[in-house]
């Protein structure tokens, strides 16, 4: 049975994306924490970061490292959260490993998930339209 995350991946499904490579894709959430919430997405649909093949992990680090930079610097934000709830116990709502990369802003009293905030009309488009040239810079 595909995700919801598959199904964005193999375009059933709408998604902002920042970028699609051959093993991990990064787009935005549609219910962000903060504008600028992105998530880091293995195309394979293990559930828990432990399914994941070895190359995919293998890979993980330097996804990280870049799209962290990419949110700060498309968002303007001088620090980040990078959440990733493993499991459903631990919060997991797609059984589909990802990652939440969230720009933070200093006294922005927005704890990760407290808030989910909807884009104002044509402002998801646009924010995915930064973070896609910051990705290819």
């Amino acid at each position: 049975m595909a995700t919801l995350f598959s199904r964005i991946i193999d375009g059933s499904l709408p998604g902002a994306f920042i970028f699609k490579e051959e093993r991990w894709v990064a787009f935005l959430d549609i219910k962000p924490s903060a504008f600028g919430h992105a998530l880091l997405v293995p195309r394979h649909a293990g559930q828990l970061l432990a399914d994941l093949p070895d190359e995919t992990l293998g890979e993980l680090g330097s996804y990280l490292r870049r799209l962290t930079r990419v949110v700060k610097s498309a968002c303007a934000a001088p620090a980040v959260n990078v959440v990733v709830n493993d499991g459903p116990e631990a919060g997991q709502l797609i059984a589909h490993a990802h990652l939440h990369v969230i720009p933070r802003f200093a006294d922005d009293h927005n704890a990760p998930f407290t808030a989910h905030l909807d884009y104002p009309a044509g402002e998801l488009a646009r924010t995915a339209e930064r973070m896609r040239l910051a990705w290819e810079a």
